[in-house]
Parts: C-alpha cells; structure tokens; sequence
C-alpha cells in the first residue's frame, strides 16, 4: 500500500472520469395502508412522499462523483418525465449529463417501488429495454470519441437494457486500441467486451461462474475455485485484470502472469451489499486512473465497498469516508478542508450537529457524563480538543499531561463522539464558524454570559445548552492525587533532596494549575 493513500484518495477530485451504459431512474413511493378497495379485494394504498434516485450505470456515475472525481455521464434515455427526473438527481448528485442523448421513441428506464410499514408491497416497471438504432449507436459512439479527449478514464456500465450494443462494442475497439488511458468494465455479459481488451473488469460470483459454466460451491471454497480458474477467466474476458467479488468472501484479482491477489473486504457481520458493486467499481476505476499498483487499486476499491455495506439501502462511499477508513483513528478530521466536506454531507443528510470543546486531558466520568449528554442533544457529536500549545496557554505551562495524539486516541475510543478535531488557538471561534452547530455545549461551571464564544453563537442562531457538571472531580484533582500518592509511596529523593512528583512538580507549592473542580471538560 502506497505511504501517501490519503494524499492519493484526496487527488481522485482532480480527475475526469467518462461513465457508459443503462440509465434506471429508482422511485420510492412511501405511504399506508388501513382499509380495503370497496371495489376489489385489496388494500388502498395512500401515497404521502416519493423519492428518487438512480440505479444501473446512472448509479456508478453518482458513486464517482461522490468519491470526488468530475464525472461525465453517456446514455440514451426517453423525452418523458422519467428522463427529467434522471436528470435532475444527476444535476443535484454533481453529474455532467449534458452529453446524454435523448430520444422520443424510447421510455426511460424506471423502478417504482411502493412501501408501506417499510415493506415493499408493489413494484412497477416500465421502459425501452431493446437495443437502440443504428442512428442512436452512432450519435453514441461520436459522444463517446468528444469527451474521452480529456478524460482520465472510460468506464463502460452495461446492465443489458440495449445502450451498449454489441455493434457499438464492435465499433468501439479501434478506439479501445489507440485509447492510452485505463478502459474498465462492468457487464452482466463480460465476454461481449473481450475484444476491447480492458485493463480492467469485475464480474461478481455468478457473473464469473456465468463465464465458466460452473456451479456454485460453498463459500469458504469459492476464492479457491476462482483462482484455479484465472486464465479461463483472462481468456474469457481479454481482459489485462480481472477482479471477482465474493461478498463476505472478499475479492480475488486476477492477473497475466502474477499470482491471484485476494482482498477481504465486506465484514461478515453486514449482509447489505446493495450498490456495493457500483462503489467497488468506481474506486477501482479513480484507483487506476491515479497510475496505482494493482493491489493498492483493489485495497482501496474494497475499502469503499465495506464502507457501503455498513450503510441502510442503495447508497456511496464519500471522498471523506474512504479517506477516514486509511486514517489511524478514524474519527479524526485532519484539517479544515476533511472538516468543511464532513459537515457537507451531513447537513445534507440533515443531521442536527452538536459541538463542545475542551483539552480533555486525563480522561474521567466527568468528561464522560458531559460528552454523552451533549450526544443526546442531536445527531451527531463533534468534539474541538486544544492542541498541545493551547491547551499550556490554558491550563498552565505542565499540562497537558497527555499529548494531543494520545488524547485523540483516547476521545476516539467514545461512543458518544462522532468526529474529532484539533485547534491551535484558545477558543474555537473559527471552528464554529465552520461547523456552524445546531447545540453548542458546555459545562455548568458556564453560564450563558460566561460563555467566550457567546456573541458569535447567537450571530449563528446556535442553540447553546448547559449540562449539569459532576461535583468534585476534575483533572486537577486527579493530579493532586497522582502526586500525594507519590510523595507518600516515593518519599524522599535522596539524590536531590527533594519530593518526587510525577507529573513534575513539587506537591508542597501549590497545584499543577488553578482549575474549577466542578469542570467537566478539563
């Protein structure tokens, strides 16, 4: 694994990526059901929100997007209202879709679904599935030879509902051939590409079994039946590598004259593995467009995919999350930038944000009871812990005791936290502003008119909310404690005559700072 994979992940939103094949516009029809047709045996069924989002190779572009790339979309589609809402979830999700072709004669592709007590009751499907006309493949084809002129890479999605045709594939090799560029695929029918020669495909585990005429065996053995059929594979293909999912089984990846590469990816304890596909295949492809060894593409590729899994429905792996799944400690925001895109996602998720602050240096229940009742107060929790240098100008010049990694580390380990991140100044002021929080918290040693950052949190409309502290514990008391204890226990240094104190001080001068015992973020 490259040293710099933050660096890597981070530099995908640099680069143009082109998407190819079948459109689906996804409709989610949410409602009740409380009483039956009086003219039919059935349940009247109440429609009180609809909701769309993109399936089939629509879907990929979406994922590429999302982890960051400026993403160009290809396809055919209707003049129907079906289109328009294709089209507007591409425009909301950042999709260049101005190069989509659009034809009267063909009905978008679209998946209604109607849900009830979160049971889908019905599902309706309509559109064009056969294969587009000779005009359509053509118009495609000069679409497809305009904007790979400045792309990074071409990812051909075919999902078989006839935008990929096995004229326009066929037309489709000179190009393949003189395209210096990564070529991936991903096909329900891999062998229809194989005389594009892409550098890349990834069939799943029937998709491969498809390709070898096989049986399906039991899980365990499934990695093994795959790699002692690697050249089949290669052959069947033509591809330079070929990387087969196994679900919980992980990946293989399959290589010309190189040992088959396996990659556990999807923890066993999901079993969601909606749209995982579409995100390995897009991170994949960002992988290779960045010139990455073979194995770094399909570590980082499956890194994107165990991150969708853990997730409810069709969903993407953000450029934020894939690089927080390669950080140490996953919940901590590195810099401002990983911060501003977190909050993004967030708010347009609608998450209600709560944020609080402190040194937090040795940790105790007091820290605790703040931090898990400022996490009641909304959604999502995050901490501004004062770096080394600040946290001196705060506290005094021996603390902290901890370092500001260490204390991260620590923080981290919380399940009342969400993300974490450090400052160098005495207040936040500046990470307020862009956190822009819901509920700011502080302890009962504040009030509201003790508050530093109060002008600008009521400027922001922020909820500011104050949590009873624990009496009589704080840091300070602990260190007190730490020292007491070990001038009794150590006693008298014969060497230089004087007490030991383990954090470095003389116990018989005072405390290692002035602080309130009733402060619960210290």
């Amino acid at each position: 694994m490259e040293k710099d994979i933050k660096n890597i992940i981070d530099n995908f939103k640099n680069l143009k990526i082109l998407v190819v094949g079948d459109a689906i516009l996804d409709t989610y029809i949410f409602g009740t059901t409380d009483r039956i047709c009086r003219e039919a045996p059935v349940p009247v069924f109440n429609a009180e929100e609809e909701k769309y989002s993109c399936g089939g190779a629509a879907n990929t572009a979406i994922n590429l997007s999302a982890l960051g790339a400026e993403t160009y979309y290809l396809t055919v589609i209707g003049k129907d209202s079906n289109a328009n809402e294709l089209l507007n979830v591409l425009q909301k999700n950042n999709v260049h879709g101005e190069f989509i072709l659009r034809d009267k004669s063909r009905k978008t592709i679209a998946k209604k679904r109607v849900i009830a007590l979160s049971s889908t009751i019905l599902r309706l499907d309509e559109g064009t599935a056969t294969d587009i006309n000779k005009n359509l493949e053509e118009a495609l084809l000069q679409k497809i030879m305009e904007v790979s002129d400045f792309v990074d890479a071409v990812l051909f999605s075919d999902y078989g509902f006839g935008v990929i045709t096995n004229s326009l594939i066929k037309s489709l090799e000179r190009f393949a051939s003189s395209f210096e560029k990564p070529i991936l695929v991903d096909s329900k029918n891999l062998n229809r590409f194989k005389n594009i020669h892409p550098d890349a495909v990834k069939p799943n585990y029937e998709e491969a079994l498809g390709l070898l005429k096989l049986s399906k065996i039991a899980k365990n053995k499934r990695a093994e039946q795959v790699m002692n059929n690697a050249e089949v594979l290669l052959s069947k293909t033509g591809a330079d590598n070929v990387a087969v999912t196994l679900d919980d089984n992980g990946v293989v990846l399959i290589r010309k004259e190189k040992k088959p590469y396996c990659v556990e990816c999807i923890p066993r304890d999901y079993k969601n593995t909606i749209g995982a596909g579409d995100t390995f295949i897009s991170a994949l492809t960002l992988s290779l467009a960045s010139e990455l060894q073979m194995e770094t593409c399909i570590e980082i590729a499956a890194a994107a995919a165990a991150i969708v899994v853990k997730k409810d429905g069709t969903t993407g792996c953000t450029n934020v999350e894939l690089k927080s799944y390669f950080n140490p400690v996953p919940k901590y925001l590195t810099g401002n930038e990983e911060l501003l895109n977190t909050i993004k996602e967030l708010r347009k998720k609608g998450k209600k944000i709560v944020f609080t602050n402190g040194c937090f240096d040795l940790i105790h229940k007091g820290h605790i009871s703040l931090l898990e009742k400022a996490r009641e107060a909304g959604d999502v929790l995050i901490v501004g812990v004062n770096d080394d240098d600040s946290a001196r100008k705060v506290k005094g010049p021996d603390r902290p005791v901890n370092t500001l990694e260490d204390r991260i580390a620590v923080l981290a380990g919380l399940q009342s936290i969400d993300y974490l991140i450090s400052f160098a100044e005495e207040s936040p002021l500046e990470l307020i502003k862009m956190v822009h929080p819901d509920v700011f918290v502080k302890g009962s040693d504040y009030t509201e008119t003790s508050i530093p950052e109060m002008p600008l949190l009521k400027r922001l409309g922020c909820e500011v909310k104050i949590i009873k502290s624990l009496k009589n514990i704080s840091t300070t008391d602990i260190i007190h404690r730490i020292n007491d204890i070990n001038g009794s226990v150590v006693g008298e240094d014969t060497n230089h005559g004087r007490n030991v104190s383990l954090v470095g001080e003389d116990t018989n001068h005072g405390s290692v700072v002035d602080e309130d015992t009733t402060t619960a973020a210290n």
